[in-house]
């Protein structure tokens, strides 16, 4: 089993003003990775796979898969069930086990969890050491079919804290948290570089606006991540990286289930000197 270790975290005061204009950094880059997964159990094989293919070949610094990638889709039904929750949380971790095994790129997804007495839905860092990180866990969770997730889980942490992973200030939204646009300008307001925004979701527009909007009024870059079914429509994939000013960088497909691009970092402390960001920090909430 892995050890787990939290990571260093960064608080900031509400509101604290953004770095000056001689503060912005000269060019700092990364390589970022974000991939689809499949939400047929029998198909994980082969998207490990081929994400550890593409991950050995462009060596990304970061990964960022859907929300739970390894648990098949109990949420969808309104009464708790104690055993297939104790089976999806095994099932979980030992998909991530061979997951961490096979693929060596830092990742960022979420898991279930158990933790003082709570069923949770936690965000994780997975390190290039493979220790797991814990970050925080969902804290808007639906309860509307096929997402029924409010009798399955307890409420997590409110999103707004930011995490210095890997040398960036990460700040993470998990699916439905997508819906509450004051997040974003809470997590670039605390120095997010970037926002991972892990999903299990359908195709309607309004996440792919979510995503848009978060990056500019954040000045972070946007990484998001969706599940994918094949034999039901409930998941339909669509894997993304946006930059701080909202254009789209890269994009997943069925064809093409992973991607990467790099990314400049200097972007994000530029972006928070513009507008809307200025406007935003200028009036606060």
């Amino acid at each position: 089993m892995y050890g787990e270790t939290l990571p260093t975290r960064r608080k900031f005061p509400s509101g604290a003003p953004p770095a000056s204009k001689t503060q912005i950094e000269l060019e700092h880059t990364m390589k970022v990775a974000t991939a689809e997964f499949p939400d047929e159990a029998e198909r994980y094989e082969a998207a490990i796979e081929g994400i550890a293919h593409h991950v050995a070949g462009e060596k990304p610094d970061l990964l960022v898969l859907p929300e739970m990638p390894f648990t098949p889709w109990i949420f969808c039904v309104d009464r708790f069930d104690t055993n297939q929750w104790k089976k999806t949380v095994e099932t979980h971790a030992m998909w991530l086990e061979r997951f961490a095994s096979d693929v060596s790129a830092p990742l960022i997804t979420s898991r279930p969890a158990n933790l003082d007495g709570k069923r949770l839905n936690q965000a994780i860092y997975l390190d290039d050491q493979r220790q797991i990180h814990p970050l925080r866990s969902k804290y808007y969770l639906p309860d509307d079919y096929p997402a029924v997730e409010a009798p399955w889980f307890d409420r997590g942490d409110v999103p707004g804290e930011v995490f210095e992973l890997g040398g960036c200030q990460i700040g993470v939204q998990l699916c439905s948290e997508l819906i509450y646009a004051e997040t974003p300008r809470k997590l670039g307001r605390n120095g997010a570089e970037i926002i991972v925004q892990s999903r299990a979701t359908g195709n309607t527009p309004r996440w792919r606006a979510a995503s848009v909007l978060g990056a500019g009024t954040s000045g972070a870059f946007v990484i998001g991540a969706n599940r994918r079914s094949v034999a039901r429509d409930w998941f339909t994939g669509g894997s993304w990286v946006y930059s701080p000013e909202g254009d789209l960088l890269a994009e997943t497909s069925a064809d093409q289930p992973v991607v990467s691009v790099e990314i400049d970092l200097s972007r994000s402390k530029a972006a928070k000197q513009e507008y809307p960001v200025t406007m935003i920090n200028r009036y606060g909430e």
